[in-house]
């Protein structure tokens, strides 16, 4: 009896024993297979991946530790592709920014520019508006000068402007020189109240700043109710430096062309002015050539075909077709003219004939007004020569009466046909006076 409750006791331990293992294998081996398929799971990209088990045991406890680590690098996830879609957003925009920049360069008109400039914006970042003001001379006002929109080009009509310092948020930015964002919301809804662009919920405004100074303002409007952030400031800021150092150099570009246009002006009007003054003092001049020989006209009387090129100024063809005369210009003076004559066997003037002869009209227009200033040149140089050897024998004389009688002397003798006087006033009112005229002048001084 004994021994049979012996056994008994035996096989209840055993299988006791049995339990408890099987149960502490099934709390540990469940947990591991569960955590191994989520991290299977997990390091193919599933970051949402969590394992459902509640249990408090040791496995529950892994796996929670798991639960939480999970969720922290999905959220770390979650920042980086946010960061990530970020950083693509700006560079896409710097690359934009980038090509418009370029494009906007290349103009050298200012209105051409401008317009080219609101449409690239609108086109590459589909704002609903944009518009790009100016300040007027005296820095009071912020003009309208482009616009993409259809409520822009009626303002643009209007001559819209906007008084710096007061009106809207151009006006605010034309005077702080700082880029602002408007929604349509709060105090910034009076802003908004533009019957033109009834449509806007978003503005932005950026100063178009280059080395220090105001040139305007780039004005951005959308259609979305929150369609800008402060990051975008800093982004299209770029832009709108880039824009504003290409007004400035097409500002530059026309202030030359103006300058170099007004100095063509003077310097036609100066050779036309020298030109007309040689023809009216000299001699006509005339040459006719005829291979082998080239002989001076001796004629005052210009043929007729020559003296109608000449008051024309216009190409003169011939009645039979073989004789064309060219008038010779000079900064649109005609000078002269050239007459040119066919064979009476050869066939009429072709047209590259004739633009043949017009540039050789052309040829000899530029070679006579070099000769005219390698003239002058010359004459120049001789005066200040001429001045620089009299001042040279001025210096040279001790008192007052040689410096006079020098002075008026080396004048009468180097300007042929000039009488030259000089006289001086002491304190008395008394005259000292030279006089000389002609190359052999005498000198008298007046005591």
């Amino acid at each position: 009896m004994r021994v049979f409750t012996l056994l008994v006791l035996m096989v209840i331990s055993t299988l006791g024993a049995f339990f408890v293992g099987n149960q502490l294998i099934r709390s540990i081996s469940i947990p591991l297979q569960k955590t191994i398929q989520a991290a299977e799971a997990f390091s193919s990209g599933e970051f949402s991946t969590r394992i459902d088990y509640e249990a408090s045991d040791e496995g529950g406890q892994v796996i929670s530790a798991f639960n939480k680590l999970a969720q922290e690098v999905e959220l770390q996830q979650k920042n980086l592709h946010t960061r990530t879609v970020e950083l693509e957003n700006k560079t896409r925009k710097l690359e934009t920014i980038s090509t418009i920049a370029r494009e906007v360069t290349t103009f050298r008109d200012i209105s051409t520019l401008l317009t080219a400039a609101t449409k690239l914006v609108h086109e590459n970042f589909g704002y609903y508006h944009v518009g790009i003001f100016l300040l007027d001379e005296r820095k009071e006002f912020a003009v309208l000068a482009a616009a993409n929109s259809e409520g822009g080009k009626q303002m643009l009509e209007k001559g819209h402007q906007l008084k710096v310092g007061e009106t809207g948020i151009v006006g605010y930015v034309s005077e702080n020189l700082q880029a602002r964002i408007a929604l349509d919301v709060g105090a910034d809804a009076v802003f908004f109240n533009n019957s033109y662009l009834p449509n806007t919920r978003s503005e932005m405004a950026l100063p178009l700043v280059v080395s220090g100074q105001l040139l305007g303002v780039l004005d951005v409007q959308s259609t979305e109710p929150k369609a800008f952030v402060e990051d975008d400031i800093n982004t299209l800021q770029i832009l709108a430096e880039q824009i504003a150092v290409a007004i400035q150099n097409a500002n530059l570009f026309s202030e030359a062309e103006k300058a170099l246009s007004a100095a063509r002006a003077t310097y036609g009007q100066l050779s036309r002015e020298a030109w007309s003054k040689m023809l009216r003092n000299q001699e006509k001049i005339g040459f006719l050539a005829t291979p082998p020989a080239t002989i001076p006209i001796q004629s005052d009387i210009a043929e007729p075909a020559i003296s109608k090129a000449i008051e024309t100024g216009d190409l003169i063809l011939g009645s039979d077709g073989l004789t064309i005369s060219v008038p010779v210009k000079i900064r649109g003076l005609v000078i002269g003219a050239i007459r040119l004559k066919k064979a009476e066997i050869a066939d009429a003037w072709t047209q590259d004939e004739t633009n043949l002869a017009i540039s050789l009209s052309d040829q000899l227009s530029g070679a006579l007004e070099s000769a005219r200033l390698y003239r002058e040149s010359l004459q120049r140089a001789a005066r200040e020569s001429l001045v620089s050897d009299i001042s040279a024998r001025i210096t040279s004389s001790a008192t007052r009466d040689a410096i006079i009688r020098e002075t008026v002397q080396e004048l009468g003798q180097s300007i042929p046909r000039t009488s030259v006087t000089f006289q001086l006033l002491d304190q008395d009112n008394d005259q000292d006076q030279s006089q000389a005229t002609g190359k052999d002048a005498k000198v008298s001084i007046n005591e």
